[in-house]
């Protein structure tokens, strides 16, 4: 056999032996707010960092946020396929899966909750009824708050106030006699600058990107519950990764998780530091605001599910 035809020979033989490549798989992702914003920043980060390690194999595209899907519709849309993973909080999925929202009254880190076994358990659930898994969560350990528009003597004070709430606030409001005026985010900055309200309720975090901060002269302390973001894959999805491309998801996992508690950390630092600096007094509203913010949240979840009394203990051990 001359020099050529060996040579094709071989080659003929090699594509007929040789493995078959996997082609690189890219999943779909949406954030409940653009992802170069605080709480979509993260989960371009771990968008990155996957993309940086999974070159070749595995790519995370983030199609936007609520401008692409709505916040409201991310959920639905992981559960039916239309998008393989979202970044956003359980409030957004609650009418699908109301046990969610338990993860936003623990103390736990994520760590903890893994170690205690209460992410098994959310994860499980949602894997039953939204076909979709837990990958990761960020904001454990962010507050939300009350922030005013004028100065505060008591916390009797806020009874009559009208201030900007969502659902997450609804009970806590509801106990301090706040009349809850639900203003969709883009629209506080006009409710504040027209006085419409004496205040809102957000997390710890991101008051100045939304232009709040200069309109804001109290900060109610201590913070209760806890911004939770879920990141959510389609369960089939995650089913349908090869054994490679399901590394590449749990590396970038840990590897997220131990570096967000050292970014939290500084993010909280900074923004303290920012609304220190632009004004915003603290009110010492003393513990027993977040002990019965926290009560009245478990009360009203063991009347919606079976499922809290499993997962408290888990999730609130001490509790």
């Amino acid at each position: 056999m001359n020099m050529k035809l060996m040579s094709t020979a071989l080659v003929g033989a090699m594509a007929l032996t040789a493995p078959a490549t996997a082609e690189e798989l890219t999943l779909r992702a949406g954030v409940f707010v653009p992802p170069h914003t605080t709480y979509g920043a993260p989960f371009q980060m771990y968008a990155d960092h996957l993309n940086e390690i999974g070159e070749g194999v595995l790519q995370i595209r983030i199609v936007g946020g609520p401008e692409a899907v709505p916040a409201t519709e991310l959920a639905t849309a992981v559960s039916n396929g239309v998008l393989d993973m979202a970044a956003l909080p359980p409030s957004y999925y609650k009418g699908q899966m109301v046990e969610a929202d338990a993860q936003s009254l623990t103390p736990l880190s994520v760590a903890e909750q893994r170690e205690t076994g209460a992410y098994a358990a959310l994860d499980e659930i949602a894997q039953n009824k939204m076909g979709v898994t837990y990958v990761t969560t960020y904001g454990d350990g962010v507050p939300f708050h009350i922030f005013l528009t004028k100065e505060i003597e008591e916390l009797g004070d806020l009874d009559g106030m009208r201030l900007r709430g969502q659902t997450t606030y609804n009970l806590i409001f509801d106990e301090l006699g706040v009349n809850n005026t639900p203003i969709p985010a883009p629209d506080i900055f006009t409710a504040l600058e027209r006085k419409t309200v004496d205040g809102y309720g957000w997390a710890l975090w991101g008051i100045g990107d939304m232009g709040w901060m200069d309109m804001t002269a109290v900060r109610v302390d201590p913070g209760f519950y806890n911004v939770i973001i879920n990141v959510l894959m389609n369960k089939d999805t995650y089913d349908s990764l090869t054994e490679e491309q399901q590394g590449i998801v749990d590396e970038t996992t840990a590897w997220f998780e131990e570096m967000m508690v050292e970014w939290s950390a500084e993010k909280t630092e900074a923004e303290l530091a920012a609304q220190e600096a632009a004004g915003v007094a603290s009110f010492d509203a003393g513990p027993e605001l977040r002990e019965t913010a926290t009560a009245i949240y478990w009360k009203d979840l063991e009347t919606l599910s079976p499922e809290i009394e499993r997962l408290r203990p888990l999730l609130a051990p001490e509790s």
